[in-house]
């Protein structure tokens, strides 16, 4: 195998990231499947360079709080991350502790997990490509994207508790000794990012039983910040911010997000295994819900470039 040249001591990396097309700004971005255009489906998204920085160098380090995500220290007693009853039992208990700890939050709730093993638009058989995971969740390694929109709030009411709260992603290798060297997580600061540049997207999520949500998208700008943090060791954990009921500003509730293709990395190297997890930092009870959840729901866009109106979002009529 190669030997793999990791950028530890860069400032920056350059590489392509995939960005939604300026037109879909302060509009709803329909489902690929739904554009009938050639032209217009092909220019969806496009690609182009961007800087993203290496965290490691960043003083004082990233919080939550300051950027939307941070980098911590934790050895799982979770021995294998494949095993499902494992995971549940162990890693959920060890990752609600570091969150309650991290936030000061009355209650945690873990909902879900997800696997990242390969690339997406690969024959079926090629060494790279993603393969089928323990839970059934797509292996594909993703690109630029946040996932949680007001449109998902709903879908938690039975336990939120009629609480405010936060959505986290907790990220880590799942291979017990090789560092992650191919497709690390790149991630933006929140601040750096504009309100006009969110794109609200009609699309699945991604399970063996799709459903349709609302998710975000990003349109470029040369203010967005990007970071990722170089050769992350299995004892490390990456935390970063899907959600906030109590951030009035839309950018400021998310982290978008996407893996990159490093150019020093060599085509052989080991394939990044990966364990996503999302938990629920649950806090005082929420006296306006209703009116909130309304107010944060009006700031999506709820027609198409073309002047059509989405009919994507199922509707939610008991907040």
């Amino acid at each position: 195998m190669s030997e793999t040249v990791e950028p530890k001591n860069s400032s920056h990396v350059t590489v392509l990231g995939n960005y939604a097309h300026d037109r879909y700004r302060g509009f709803r971005m329909p489902p690929p499947e739904s554009v009938t255009n050639v032209d217009e489906r092909r220019s969806m998204y496009y690609k182009r360079s961007l800087n993203v920085h290496n965290a490691r160098m960043i003083e004082p380090t990233p919080t939550v709080s300051s950027h939307g995500f941070t980098l911590v220290k934790h050895e799982t007693q979770c021995s294998d991350m494949s095993d499902q009853e494992m995971v549940k039992s162990t890693l959920y208990k060890e990752y609600a502790d570091l969150l309650q700890d991290l936030t000061g939050c009355t209650k945690v709730k873990v909902t879900q997990h997800q696997y990242r093993n390969g690339y997406g638009g690969l024959p079926e058989g090629d060494p790279r490509a993603a393969r089928a995971t323990p839970n059934g969740s797509e292996g594909i390694y993703g690109g630029i994207h946040s996932d949680v929109t007001p449109y998902s709030e709903p879908g938690w009411k039975p336990i939120v508790e009629e609480r405010h709260f936060q959505v986290f992603n907790f990220w880590q290798s799942t291979d017990p000794v090789i560092p992650v060297q191919v497709m690390p997580l790149s991630l933006c600061d929140m601040n750096s990012i504009e309100s006009g540049d969110m794109i609200y997207a009609d699309s699945w999520n991604q399970t063996k039983n799709p459903r349709r949500l609302v998710s975000y998208r990003l349109a470029f700008s040369e203010e967005q910040k990007w970071y990722y943090y170089p050769s992350m060791q299995p004892d490390e954990l990456l935390i970063f911010k899907q959600y906030d009921t109590m951030e009035d500003e839309p950018n400021r509730r998310c982290v978008y997000h996407g893996a990159i293709d490093l150019p020093s990395v060599p085509s052989d190297a080991p394939l990044r295994e990966t364990i996503e997890v999302r938990l629920l930092a649950l806090y005082e009870k929420e006296h306006n819900k209703v009116e909130r959840v309304r107010s944060f729901q009006a700031q999506i866009p709820s027609e198409h470039p073309d002047g059509v109106a989405s009919d994507w979002e199922v509707s939610y009529p008991d907040i």
